[in-house]
């Protein structure tokens, strides 16, 4: 925030602005609406399943036009790559951000290689098995095509949400509660909203956006994208519904909320999120304040804030953020969550790795109580890749271990394929050795709470 906050006195238009706007971003990411046919959604999810489906009725050689799409990004992004690497052209060399997207380091040349390869082969149906197989290559071009809707509607909507004084006003009303049960501060209920009501990948992409613009350190940043960043409730009725526990939903729900909750208590203050620095990015040093100046209210502080931050934010400055990111997230990620989802899932389907590193899980299981333990625990690694591989895995399980296992797939929250990546290729200091320790954290501490919840709440 910059220094002259105290001074800056919001106008009536000031404080209009960011009512209106902010009103706008909540009811697009937290108003849940009911549905005649299934689970409460919200509109940005209405408007993702409806793009979903106007796309998918586009057929292109088999594939809706989402795939097509897909196809055509990934295959730009290597192209984009391939020409900044050998002519070094001047609109790539002399754009900082455009040069950080396609003349980046060897290993992402080489991942938007085998992307391109792999998406060519997936459209045409030309190649190995081991690729075009339904659980492999095909399951993640699935994903990549519902990704690039996804991030179709999320990417101009979340600005409205961030940018106009809703996580200064929240901030500071609630600095203190959030700050005490996360040590975070208080703006980190919006990315935690809309996580819970919206998506994992929106809260990652509200928390980068919020690490690189100076509101979160290097710390905070990382502990909202590893304990923040969950599946959302619509998503989280999808994974009950596979596992054939809609009967039970809401103990299902119930579970995966005091879980999450308690391992957001837990994580940040045990290494490695406690050891992070809480240094804000150099290049943007602090931006936020949300201390209460003396013989000032709270609440007055609050809209004080808010009101600045509508000020500051233009039209141009929501456009330009969004073309940002969209060049950023479709030239850049994309490509690799197909390149190395596709990887991950031939290890997972095809070789017996998963079992065979997943053999502790299965005793610690057994210690547990939990029902055909070593059969069953390759579930609780392999959602490392993604989190809707589990539930797969977990078709025949007995019921109370499809329920255990499928909490714990949803409160695992780092799923390479999805989330993963985005963290990955953020400014956040957390590299893949970390994420996959967080993630082993993660299960094994809420391992024995789902249990224990579960046989308090799910009839055996």
């Amino acid at each position: 925030m910059n220094n002259d906050s105290g001074n800056f006195k919001p106008q009536g238009k000031d404080i209009a602005k960011f009512i209106f706007w902010s009103l706008i971003g909540a009811f697009l990411f937290l108003a849940l609406i009911p549905s005649q046919d299934g689970p409460p959604n919200i509109p940005l999810g209405y408007a993702i399943d409806w793009l979903t489906d106007f796309l998918g009725g586009i057929s292109v050689n088999g594939f809706g036009l989402h795939y097509l799409l897909a196809l055509i990004v990934i295959t730009l992004s290597f192209l984009g790559t391939l020409v900044a690497y050998i002519f070094k052209p001047d609109f790539i060399m002399n754009n900082p951000k455009v040069k950080g997207v396609f003349y980046s380091s060897p290993v992402y040349f080489i991942s938007k290689l085998v992307g391109g390869v792999v998406v060519w082969m997936l459209f045409l149906g030309q190649g190995p098995e081991f690729v075009l197989h339904g659980d492999t290559g095909g399951t993640m071009y699935f994903l990549t095509a519902s990704l690039m809707v996804i991030f179709i509607i999320l990417i101009p909507a979340i600005p409205i949400l961030t940018a106009f004084g809703l996580m200064e006003f929240l901030g500071v009303l609630i600095r203190r509660v959030v700050r005490f049960l996360f040590t975070l501060p208080g703006r980190a209920s919006v990315d935690l909203m809309a996580s819970w009501f919206g998506s994992s990948a929106a809260a990652v992409l509200i928390t980068r956006d919020q690490h690189e613009k100076g509101f979160y350190t290097n710390r905070e940043a990382s502990i909202v994208a590893t304990n923040f960043c969950f599946v959302s409730l619509p998503f989280t009725f999808v994974i009950a519904s596979v596992l054939d526990l809609t009967p039970y939903f809401w103990r299902f729900y119930l579970v995966m909320c005091i879980t999450c909750v308690l391992l957001a208590i837990l994580l940040p203050r045990i290494w490695p999120l406690r050891k992070i620095s809480d240094t804000y990015l150099t290049e943007v040093g602090k931006q936020i304040d949300e201390d209460v100046p003396p013989n000032t209210s709270r609440f007055k502080w609050a809209m004080q804030l808010a009101g600045q931050r509508a000020h500051q934010t233009t039209a141009k400055d929501v456009a330009r953020s969004a073309g940002y990111n969209y060049l950023n997230i479709f030239m850049d990620l994309i490509p690799i969550i197909l390149a190395w989802g596709t990887v991950a899932m031939i290890v997972s389907t095809f070789t017996p790795i998963f079992e065979w590193i997943s053999w502790p899980m299965g005793w610690l299981l057994q210690l547990l109580g939990v029902e055909s333990a070593f059969e069953y625990a390759p579930a609780t690694i392999v959602g490392f890749v993604d989190m809707f591989i589990p539930a797969l895995l977990l078709e025949s399980a007995p019921a109370a271990t499809r329920f255990i296992i499928g909490v714990l797939s949803i409160v695992q929250i780092i799923y390479l394929a999805e989330t993963g990546v985005l963290i990955l290729k953020s400014k956040m200091p957390l590299n893949i050795g970390k994420l996959f320790i967080i993630f082993m954290m993660r299960t094994l501490i809420a391992l024995p709470i789902i249990v224990l919840l579960s046989w308090l709440l799910f009839p055996h």
